[in-house]
């Protein structure tokens, strides 16, 4: 059976030659190309060494394709070569930080230079860290918690809200300055200053996401907030004004009127548990548990003290870490394989990517959802591909069943768990349904697709052979029955030079194994977007297709981009108008239950048509030295890697 340490695919840029292309055996052929390339694929097969290479040149307006296949029989077993002793694992060491203080080191830009104000493009991040606060948090279940906010209500029309704010919460006392209490005006400011609806200037992260979703938000007393929507979102309080999602912070009204707009771009005036200490632009930034008991006695600091590192190279966060000049470091899963992981332990908000399959080309919608106009001539349909199925075709609705019979085979065809133990060194979590993690509670595990090859063969063999085909060898085990797939390596994660491509390189290799003539693409994104954008991509690919985080609460609106609603824009490859109802119900429920019931009929619907079977998440996560660090348990957050700062505790 197929092993991913043993296949090998080394691909240059794969052609798309209008996605048609065929090779003949043994011979040339003249086609029309968009630009050259070279592939050499190297597999290993039964007893024997396959060396496949296809070599294009161009000539003028034309390319000459020539295919050469060398079989090099091995009559007797040959011994192995001595296996490299396995590296060994990193132990934590004794660090060599501050008693009483965290180091942690980080990548990216982190928290940029210190700032105040939500319209210069404050970062989310400090509800996160708990430098700053908003109106709800998230609860174990999805639901939301209080925060800044205590309660709210929805008019019965869904046209407006009125949002109730807690009384007797004291901003931060910053350079000798006191703001006082917070009260409404300074929540209703925050969000105005932010909005770009109503401050043109602004460049939130979130300016033109508050400007689709409400107009000004007004004060009506100190603790009673009021706005319309534009648009209602069921999502709102789940995501625009709670820690877990792409948020903004209150910061203080008073600081900004009598300090400035220059003092408090400068200086940061919220309410969390940890304010600033020190900060050093673009290096590090220290933050202090400030003085008295928090107001929210739960989100009192239990460490005193947090310096946050900054260190762009992914191996110096490792090396760091491994020399104890840091406590914790988020760290790439390669690194983290290095680790032993009953010295270090891995922290994570549950933000992992999750990589599925995507079977583009089923696009069953006959209408455009915006203005009712027929869809245009679908290309996807112009040849009978075997994954896709197409409405009123000459095989009437049997196409559509054999197509997802097919899809069904190839999502059986993948074992996940050795994928993830194989790539991700076990760090990861399988996925079997792409935006759903099988790790939340409303996971019944109804919905797992087992690795069952056997099975995958026997169901292709089922279905009648109506199908092209393309050059696929008839010798393995599917016979007359075995077809050519491609696999594309989207963005995610650096792409096909990332664990996307080794993720694509196993998938291939899977479906290899069951006979079918598989291909592992690499090109560009730039060059694969245009044919996503435009819906005539035919190729399965691996990606997260926009909601594919674990973090990601089980209710929020999912498959905006498998309808028509997007046309023009980004796609996952496929249209359903199941999916456009389902969605239109997810994003427009007045309750989080309504909301919930229709991605479970998502989750069911999608299952059954096995249009997005999951492979792996890849863990986005910190991992910390348990010689410092006592524990570090982080609440979910779906925007963000480092979350619930408070929480983390030192020995």
């Amino acid at each position: 059976m197929f092993k991913i340490s043993k296949i090998k695919f080394t691909v240059g840029l794969l052609l798309m030659v209008a996605m048609t292309a065929v090779i003949a055996c043994g011979g040339t052929e003249t086609v029309e190309v968009v630009k050259e390339v070279e592939v050499i694929k190297e597999v290993e097969v039964k007893g024997d060494t396959v060396v496949e290479t296809v070599v294009v040149t161009e000539k003028g307006d034309t390319v000459t394709v020539e295919k050469e296949v060398l079989v090099v029989a091995t009559a007797t077993a040959q011994p192995a070569a001595p296996e490299a002793a396995p590296e060994e694992l990193i132990k934590a060491p004794s660090t060599s930080t501050p008693a009483g203080m965290a180091v942690i080191a980080t990548g990216g830009s982190t928290l940029g230079s210190e700032n105040g104000r939500g319209a210069n493009q404050s970062c989310d991040c400090l509800k996160n860290i708990g430098i700053g606060e908003t109106l709800f948090r998230r609860a174990p279940d999805d639901t939301h918690l209080p925060w800044l906010a205590s309660d709210f209500t929805i008019a019965s029309d869904l046209s407006s809200a009125t949002v109730t704010i807690q009384s007797g919460v004291p901003f931060q006392v910053v350079d000798g300055y006191d703001a006082g209490d917070m009260t409404a005006h300074d929540v209703a400011w925050s969000m105005n200053d932010a909005n770009n609806a109503t401050n043109a200037e602004s460049i939130h992260g979130q300016a033109g996401d508050f400007a689709g979703l409400w107009g000004e938000w007004t004060a009506v007393d100190d603790t009673t907030i009021k706005f319309d929507f534009a648009a209602y979102d069921s999502t709102w309080k789940d995501d625009y004004v709670n820690q877990s999602g792409q948020a903004f912070n209150v910061f203080s009204k008073k600081a900004f009127d009598e300090k400035g707009a220059d003092w408090v771009a400068d200086r940061i005036v919220a309410t969390g548990p940890y304010q600033v200490e020190e900060w050093v632009t673009g290096e590090s930034y220290t933050v202090v548990n400030r003085e008295g008991t928090h107001w929210l006695p739960e989100l009192e600091p239990k460490t005193e003290r947090i310096q946050f590192v900054q260190v762009a190279e992914p191996t110096t966060r490792l090396a760091l870490l491994r020399t104890g000049e840091v406590d914790m470091a988020h760290l790439e899963p390669k690194d983290a394989a290095k680790l032993d992981l009953t010295t270090f332990t891995q922290s994570t908000a549950g933000g992992a990517v999750q990589l599925g399959v995507f079977f583009s080309g089923n696009l069953w919608e006959d209408t455009l959802a915006k203005t009712g106009e027929p869809v245009p001539p679908k290309a996807t349909f112009v040849h009978d591909i075997p994954w896709i199925g197409k409405p009123g075709s000459s095989h009437g609705d049997g196409d559509l069943e054999q197509a997802k019979q097919i899809r069904r085979a190839l999502a059986i065809a993948i074992d996940r768990d050795l994928v993830n133990d194989t790539l991700v060194a076990g760090l990861g979590k399988v996925v079997h349904v792409e935006y759903f993690s099988a790790e939340h509670a409303n996971w019944t595990g109804e919905h797992e697709y087992p690795y069952d090859p056997d099975g995958a063969i026997a169901l292709i063999k089922a279905q009648e052979k109506d199908y092209n085909t393309g050059q696929a060898g008839k010798d393995g085990p599917l016979g007359d029955h075995a077809f050519e797939i491609s696999v594309y390596a989207g963005p995610e994660l650096g792409g096909g030079g990332s664990i996307t491509g080794e993720v694509a390189d196993a998938v291939a290799g899977f479906w290899s194994d069951i006979g079918l003539t598989t291909f592992s693409l690499k090109f560009s994104y730039a060059t694969f977007r245009p044919t996503v954008v435009g819906r005539s991509n035919t190729h399965p690919w691996i990606t997260s297709c926009d909601k594919g985080r674990a973090s990601n609460p089980w209710h929020f609106p999912k498959g905006l981009v498998q309808t028509t609603l997007t046309r023009g824009g980004f796609s996952c490859g496929f249209e359903s108008p199941v999916i456009l109802d389902l969605y239109t119900r997810m994003a427009e429920a007045s309750d989080q239950a309504s909301a919930t019931e229709a991605a479970n009929e998502y989750l069911d619907y999608v299952y059954d048509q096995n249009l997005q079977p999951g492979v792996v998440a890849i863990p986005d996560a910190f991992y910390f030295n348990n010689n410092k660090i006592k524990s570090f348990e982080q609440d979910l957050a779906a925007a963000s890697n480092l979350n619930s700062l408070w929480k983390l505790e030192l020995k």
